[in-house]
């Protein structure tokens, strides 16, 4: 235990040595101390949160292998442990983030209810091998703004000892996740007076190029392709980006039924507001965050120990026994917490600051990302006067047939206008095999992959 609270508190210190190599006895301790991708192996010191002792691997008996994307609930037998609201958080506010008491404070009837933490992280071999090889090859180019995959970075998480907050997001960039599509997911945005109105209907797929082993040098991090089926107004419409590993640029393209063009689309990145979602989210909030980093000053904190949803597969497959999209959207202003799953895990926390010069509709974020599968957690988002605006909370579950860490649903409570929005794929996230380079260029567009 003495080992685990060294490194803790060595965090902020790392801090402070910009795009310091990490040291040969700090690589050492991958795989023994630490995990493979840099998580602290053992738990904490009242057991609340476990040892890592290889994560989920195995489905439950319930699994249908017959029904891809759809994953039934692991833990269906785990009970509520502790249930924080407005009127014991002060208990637990060493735990809890500005956010979720700022909730719990704005709305009394809001709470979060804790369960046994699970840490049901799970990689393939090959992807903790390459994660510690990771620690001595990657770096990053062009301003920490490009990754450098020129010398055998790839394939694994880049920085599992990271040294600044720039580390860090690029590890969430280029966490692993199987390539995998959304089978019907609809875009639910809730008003304060609980309407739910659905802005946003269709079939969506996420290639993750940073593990592309078809490429020697990997180029990409992510390549999207959304193809929309309603309502009626984008029906026929088809999205596609590339993020860019040499520069985190991201290359943008729409195609419109009316039109029959496909046209680049820069305006998809940064703070652009997302049509789909009713503009209850821009492009950069997606997953917590994505796309370019260059209009924020990146500072890693450390890590704490803190509440943050997990293991959500209530939440995330109603066809797999969870909750259905009725009972998620039974409240007004935040997504029922009846359907919620939330856990005490160590984080890694990254303060972004807006550059001087640069433009954003957020003037300060704070990412608070799992330390396992570095997709699960929470970003709060500030307003340029410092007022708290937008709060994302993942909902993610592993998906344990592949094994991979976490799929995640997007979730947005505006804490200004009432509104909150998520995702949810209704037919759940099957795993679906590479698409051709020519199925993810702008000239296949027009084409229907996805039925």
């Amino acid at each position: 235990m003495k080992l685990q609270h060294m490194i803790v508190a060595a965090l902020p210190l790392m801090t402070a040595v910009a795009h310091a190599a990490p040291t040969a006895q700090q690589v050492e301790q991958l795989g023994t101390t630490l995990t493979p991708w840099g998580a602290i192996k053992a738990g904490n010191a009242d057991g609340s949160i476990p040892e890592y002792t290889g994560g989920l691997t195995k489905p439950p008996a319930n699994y249908d292998p017959k029904k891809p994307g759809i994953r039934p609930d692991p833990f269906p037998n785990d009970k509520v442990l502790l249930k924080i609201d407005a009127k014991n958080m002060e208990q637990y506010k060493a735990r809890l983030t500005p956010g979720t008491m700022a909730m719990m404070k704005k709305y009394p009837d809001f709470y979060i209810n804790a369960y046994q933490s699970r840490r049901t992280a799970a990689y393939p071999a090959e992807v903790l091998e390459n994660s510690k090889k990771n620690a001595t090859r990657c770096a990053t180019i062009n301003g920490n703004l490009g990754l450098d995959t020129s010398k055998g970075c790839g394939f694994g998480i880049p920085f599992p000892i990271p040294a600044n907050g720039l580390e860090v997001m690029w590890n969430h960039d280029t966490r692993f996740r199987p390539t995998y599509m959304g089978k019907d997911v609809w875009i639910s945005y809730v008003k304060p007076t609980g309407e739910v109105v659905i802005t946003a209907k269709g079939h969506n797929y996420k290639d993750y190029g940073f593990y592309d082993k078809s490429k020697d040098k990997p180029d990409t991090s992510l390549s999207f392709r959304m193809e929309y089926t309603g309502p009626t107004r984008l029906a026929g419409m088809q999205t596609l980006w590339h993020d860019m590993l040499v520069d985190s640029e991201r290359r943008n393209y729409a195609y419109q039924p009316a039109t029959r063009r496909v046209r680049l689309s820069p305006d998809s990145a940064a703070d652009t507001p997302i049509s789909a979602t009713g503009g209850a989210q821009v492009y950069d909030e997606d997953q917590l965050f994505s796309g370019k980093k260059d209009r924020f000053d990146w500072k890693l904190i450390g890590k704490k120990e803190m509440y943050i949803p997990y293991n959500n597969y209530r939440a995330m497959y109603s066809a797999g026994g969870g909750c259905t999209q009725q009972e998620r959207v039974k409240t007004a202003r935040f997504q029922n917490p009846e359907c919620q799953r939330w856990e005490l895990h160590r984080v890694w926390h990254v303060e972004a600051t807006l550059k001087d010069g640069k433009r954003h509709v957020y003037g300060k974020r704070d990412f608070f990302f799992d330390e396992d599968s570095y997709s699960d957690g929470i970003a709060e988002s500030y307003d340029k006067a410092g007022n708290l605006y937008r709060i994302n909370q993942q909902m993610g579950a592993p998906a344990y047939e592949v094994p991979a860490p976490s799929l995640t649903d997007n979730y947005v409570i505006d804490l200004i206008s009432g509104v909150y929005m998520f995702g949810s794929a209704q037919g759940g996230y099957p795993t679906v095999p590479r698409l051709s380079p020519a199925q993810l260029s702008p000239d296949y567009l027009d084409k229907v992959i996805f039925k």
